[in-house]
């Protein structure tokens, strides 16, 4: 959507992405030397994690294990993500020229999350066109041209499916809110609770 707005970003990780992990003790949070401004996208840890693991396991170079081991992995689950959100949302809370933002709050609210998004970022826009950006990219909408190919030219693979016929290997792949609920087991969210228990409602978004 930012794109389609003509907001010039540089998405990045900040080091955390899963091509080639880093232990958590190796991540910084930026400073004003790194960025001008940044905008940190947060999700809750469970969700992120399937997420994490589909895009490891079905669009990177594979993951040895299943997705129990995933979630327990110091390199890739959950208590690393809480970990590294806790560690943005601290810097957040202290430093004006970050802005954060949760996954959740932008599906409920899309148009008034991206306004905000806008503003912080001093990008002037007509409230019409960002409401005809919004209604352009549905998430069907932008799995239908997923499937097409239609952002290869401008995305490459990153937007690309690695295999058409399998939906866990789109980057468009579901993108529902607690949709951990229908991957993971009893067991599997019993410990993902117990991580995120340890770290507190200041460095997670939870869905519960």
């Amino acid at each position: 959507m930012l794109d389609d707005l003509g907001v010039s970003l540089e998405y990045t990780h900040a080091g955390s992405g899963h091509a080639r992990p880093k232990p958590i003790e190796q991540i910084t949070t930026a400073t004003a030397d790194d960025y001008e401004r940044v905008v940190f996208l947060h999700r809750d840890p469970r969700d992120t994690a399937v997420s994490g693991y589909y895009q490891k396991a079905k669009r990177r170079d594979g993951y040895d294990g299943d997705i129990s081991s995933f979630l327990r992995d110091p390199l890739h689950g959950v208590e690393k993500i809480c970990r590294f959100n806790r560690l943005w949302l601290e810097h957040a809370s202290q430093d004006a020229n970050i802005l954060a933002v949760s996954y959740e709050d932008l599906h409920a609210n899309t148009f008034h999350v991206l306004e905000a998004i806008l503003r912080f970022l001093g990008e002037d826009r007509d409230p019409d066109e960002v409401a005809e950006v919004m209604t352009a990219n549905t998430f069907d909408k932008m799995r239908d041209r997923e499937a097409s190919g239609a952002y290869v030219a401008k995305y490459g693979k990153a937007l690309r499916p690695t295999d058409p016929d399998d939906p866990n290997s789109f980057k468009v792949r579901k993108g529902k809110v607690g949709g951990y609920r229908d991957e993971l087991s009893a067991e599997d969210i019993v410990y993902c609770d117990a991580v995120i228990g340890r770290f507190g409602k200041g460095g997670v978004q939870s869905t519960t």
